[in-house]
């Protein structure tokens, strides 16, 4: 297995560090860790050939073959759960428990190519065409976009919640659609994580 370093996943580790003034850095390392660890762990039970890891800002990818959809189905699924039970099981180990469990929400958001939106994207790829799959999946990906820029507006000018819920909200669907856009994996390609 080959592993390939980018540049820009020294950058994410180096903002991290910077802003890391409460120690929650190696919580959040663990976190992602775990979660990837549970990827590649129902890969291998699946009988994947796991081929190469890339490391990118704010980003790994997970290159393997061999994998049918129910199989990639699964294997989306598993790093999330990882970080859900993760962050139940462990509720005492505080910081770790909150990262763990907002990981594993994150990476369920219906969105390509988020584990969610591939979860989806391979349900769908085992009901209808491949054409009909991807326009789908990227209808899903695009409402839950529009929902979660909705619900930081809310958050916002409803519910007075200051400006950090819409621009959360803003930075996911801005980062969300430029992954989409910079790659819109279908199953059965490398499997696109975190």
């Amino acid at each position: 297995m080959e592993i390939d370093l980018r540049p820009g996943f020294c950058v994410f580790a180096i903002i991290l560090a910077a802003l890391d003034r409460a120690g929650s850095l190696l919580p959040i390392a663990c976190a992602m860790l775990l979660h990837e660890l549970g990827h590649m762990a129902a890969m291998l039970a699946c009988g994947a050939d796991i081929r190469r890891l890339t490391l990118r800002f704010a980003d790994l990818r997970i290159d393997a073959a061999g994998l049918g959809y129910r199989q990639e189905l699964l294997c989306a699924l598993t790093g999330p759960l990882v970080n859900l039970a993760c962050g139940l099981l462990c509720r005492r180990a505080g910081v770790f428990a909150a990262c763990s469990l907002v990981l594993g929400i994150y990476n369920l958001l219906p969105v390509l190519p988020l584990d969610g939106g591939r979860a989806i994207h391979c349900a769908l790829l085992c009901r209808f065409p491949p054409a009909r799959a991807d326009a789908l999946s990227r209808a899903v990906s695009f409402a839950a976009c529009g929902a979660l820029l909705a619900a930081g507006i809310w958050l916002c000018f409803v519910r007075k919640s200051g400006l950090w819920p819409l621009g959360t909200a803003a930075y996911f669907t801005i980062r969300l659609i430029w992954l989409q856009k910079q790659e819109n994996p279908p199953c059965n390609s490398p499997m696109h994580v975190l």
